[in-house]
């Protein structure tokens, strides 16, 4: 008989279909709540930045009439350059806060280094979030958050972690038994001592 598979979150038994989160096999619960997390996140990311746009948009043609440092005619082509080269740009150093954004750090995630598990800073999240600036990419990018890595987090090599759980194989480096998810990190027998599955290259996992 196989092995009943327990989430190596909550330690509850998977009852339905398995959700692979880095690799790791988690209930649908937890694997929705990290899923939610980030999407919220984000969400609360846009919002702030759209208020940054929405302030710059009403002050910057006001401070630069009173300076005299430019004329009413070229105010659009230097809001246009601001609004879509400089801003954009901007936005993307974003998660260098320790590895948080406004919205992150609200919803309790983080990013980190995938190697080191220290957290991001603004070169890295420089080049996760450079992605985010081509057109549409986010919406793109929304519906592959349920694998843990996005594309962006090639480049920068990062990884995004529920803080709660920042010590957990799902999250960190160690390896897992894919079946239940125990940490296997130094392991040489072959064999799971939690669930008794082999261990071979198919159901063992760098998280």
């Amino acid at each position: 008989m196989e092995p009943a598979t327990i989430c190596p979150l909550c330690t509850k038994r998977i009852a339905e279909k398995k959700r692979l989160l880095y690799g790791v096999p988690v209930c649908k619960k937890c694997y929705y709540r990290f899923v939610n997390k980030r999407q919220v996140a984000w969400i609360l990311d846009v919002i702030a930045w759209r208020i940054v746009l929405l302030s710059f948009v009403i002050f910057f043609p006001y401070s630069f009439s009173l300076s005299g440092n430019i004329v009413s005619n070229q105010y659009p082509g230097l809001a246009l350059f601001m609004g879509w080269v400089v801003l954009p740009v901007i936005f993307c150093f974003k998660d260098g806060f320790s590895g948080h954004s406004p919205g992150k750090w609200l919803m309790g995630v983080q990013v980190v280094d995938r190697d080191t598990m220290e957290p991001a800073g603004f070169p890295a999240s420089f080049r996760r979030n450079l992605i985010t600036a081509v057109p549409f990419m986010p919406l793109v990018l929304a519906f592959l958050l349920g694998r843990g890595y996005r594309l962006g987090d090639g480049w920068g090599k990062t990884r995004v972690i529920w803080k709660k759980y920042r010590n957990h194989p799902v999250f960190n480096n160690n390896f897992c038994c894919r079946n239940c998810g125990y940490d296997l990190t130094g392991n040489v027998t072959g064999i799971c001592p939690e669930c008794g599955t082999e261990i071979t290259p198919p159901t063992a996992v760098q998280a």
